[in-house]
């Protein structure tokens, strides 16, 4: 399949059932649910630690959809996966949860070491030395624009280079029966987008990153106008019960066939 195809299947793939889009729409809402109940008094208290680790766990059951969207895809099966194996579910999710932080350790760790190295010299710097001494406080400047230039490269290196191979890598692990270690076997992941096309891998990534943003768009243009006709709650349910699992099911059927697509555009 070239480009064009794959969008235009993903983009109608998640109107084959609209029940399913409204299942994983509701487990979304349950998942907000736990951050939503985050507040000043919980992040003083340090009660905000357990509310994540209960949304955390939640998704999983979201990516774990995410990824059995994959597995159908691959296998060329057009209808959307039903909701049945949770158990499976959760490991899958699981697992494409764990695989997506293990690529993303080349960013995150480096943020980690500086972000700890500058909140150890502050912890240990007087507060009226930096504010009295003019030197300390442009150094501090400067430093900040270094440090935001930093997370600003860290992230494009991201979401340029690890984000899409990281893709590829749950597909692979999909496509052989979701067995952990095929996500990091290297080479058939690089040989593979490699036989795809490096500009035909990059032009879909780019393309459905669009199409997403695009949808984040018209969802912001919905709540606004759902906001000025005082139809609340149904402004913050148009997100995470529509938009958000239309996303997941387009972005996942999208993977799955770029994944098994040739050389062609």
């Amino acid at each position: 399949m070239n480009i064009k195809e794959i969008i235009i299947d993903s983009i109608k793939y998640p109107f084959l059932d609209w029940k399913k889009i409204l299942i994983l729409g509701l487990i979304v809402v349950i998942c907000q649910f736990p951050l939503d109940i985050i507040s000043p008094f919980n992040l003083h208290y340090g009660l905000t630690y357990p509310f994540l680790v209960i949304a955390l766990l939640i998704n999983c059951f979201i990516i774990g959809y995410f990824f059995k969207i994959i597995q159908y895809s691959l296998k060329d099966t057009r209808e959307l996966p039903k909701f049945r194996k949770w158990v499976n579910l959760f490991k899958n999710g699981f697992k494409v949860t764990c695989v997506s932080f293990i690529y993303s350790i080349p960013v995150t760790l480096p943020l980690i070491i500086l972000n700890s190295d500058l909140f150890n010299f502050y912890s240990y710097t007087p507060g009226f030395i930096i504010i009295i001494m003019g030197e300390i406080l442009l150094a501090y400047l400067h430093w900040d624009v270094i440090w935001v230039s930093i997370q600003f490269f860290v992230y494009i290196l991201y979401f340029l280079i690890l984000f899409p191979i990281s893709l590829m890598a749950i597909a692979n692990m999909a496509n052989n029966g979701g067995k952990l270690r095929y996500a990091f076997e290297f080479k058939v992941i690089f040989d593979k987008i490699k036989n795809i096309g490096w500009i035909k891998f990059y032009s879909w990534y780019l393309l459905t990153g669009v199409i997403n943003l695009l949808i984040f768009l018209i969802g912001v243009l919905i709540g606004f106008i759902l906001i000025l006709v005082h139809t609340f709650p149904f402004e913050k349910l148009i997100a995470p019960l529509i938009l958000t699992p239309y996303i997941y099911i387009f972005f996942s059927r999208s993977i799955a066939l770029i994944y098994q697509s040739d050389n062609t555009i």
